[in-house]
């Protein structure tokens, strides 16, 4: 890229210091393990810091600290205004990541937007929200009168409580309320299916339902 020694050292050095890999830089690469390879070929492209990084299932290969070590790495990266493209068939990473997916099958586009956009969209099938609370019976009876409720089912341990819903902000405009009215404690409150793996599930089910 037309550096001059002392500066290609320099962002040499860097890399390395940002993939963890400063203590292995004198070692002969055939000597690193699968991990550490995957992250020298991330420090090899990042080196001359390009405005856009493709990456190939990235992650492949890694341990869960280094995972986890390598998806704050993208986070930093991304703050510092850099844009990062990555291929990956670890759905629940993906998740962790982006601001905006785009989900093929087959080679064709089937959804391409932030999450949450694209799994309102998909009016076929009601948004499932798990609620766990001290009063999930109370919570599910006085759910189950609105008209855009379609489905509730309690958890096993009867602490939570699966809502599906043909419109989410409405529920969650009359959660507020019920939670109010009843005293009702609330643990936690999570859309269980607004995620890319459930979004892609979807989408390849309706795919295969077409005649």
């Amino acid at each position: 890229f037309g550096y001059d020694p002392a500066t290609a050292r320099r962002l040499t050095d860097e890399a390395l210091e940002k993939v963890n890999m400063t203590d292995a830089a004198d070692r002969r690469i055939a000597a690193y393990s699968k991990g550490m390879r995957q992250r020298i070929k991330l420090a090899q492209a990042n080196a001359h810091r390009p405005d856009i990084l493709i990456l190939d299932e990235p992650l492949n290969g890694q341990d869960p600290m280094a995972r986890a070590e390598i998806l704050d790495l993208f986070r930093q990266m991304a703050s510092e205004g850099q844009h990062i493209i990555i291929s990956s068939h670890i759905l629940h990473e993906v998740d962790l990541i982006s601001d905006r997916v785009l989900i093929l099958n087959q080679g064709y586009v089937m959804a391409d937007g932030d999450i949450r956009s694209v799994r309102t969209e998909m009016d076929t099938h009601p948004l499932q929200i798990l609620i766990r609370c001290d009063k999930a019976t109370l919570l599910a009876s006085s759910a189950l009168q609105f008209d855009h409720v379609v489905e509730i089912k309690m958890h096993e341990d009867r602490q939570g409580v699966l809502i599906s819903t043909r419109d989410a902000e409405a529920f969650y405009g009359i959660l507020n309320r019920i939670v109010l009215e009843h005293d009702i404690n609330v643990e936690s409150v999570t859309a269980a299916d607004e995620d890319v793996f459930a979004v892609y599930r979807y989408l390849v089910s309706e795919e295969g339902d077409s005649p």
